[in-house]
């Protein structure tokens, strides 16, 4: 005889309810993160390409938090993207 708690079931009513209502919301956010990431790096990097931009002190101030992310962020901003890619996202590629 399996013997299954009441923190188990309520855990997995929890996931069931948070899939059905809340997980697209939950894929948004994360996809509008990520978009708003990168504008930032593009603008750090654009600062660091020699672009002159009006925030030079803003940027300053900011660079000592975003140091480690940055080789991870100049390689996904540099990487290849293919359109088949894009495409197949569907209309709401910005």
């Amino acid at each position: 005889m399996v013997r299954v708690s009441w923190q188990e079931i309520s855990r997995a009513l929890r996931e069931l309810l948070f899939g059905f209502f809340l997980y697209s919301l939950y894929q948004q956010v994360l996809h509008t993160k990520a978009k708003y990431e990168d504008m930032f790096y593009a603008l750090l990097m654009a600062e660091f390409l020699g672009f002159p931009m009006t925030t030079n002190y803003y940027t300053l101030r900011l660079l000592p938090f975003v140091v480690e992310e940055l080789e991870r962020t100049r390689l996904k901003l540099l990487r290849e993207v293919d359109l088949l890619e894009l495409l197949h996202e569907g209309p709401g590629v910005h």
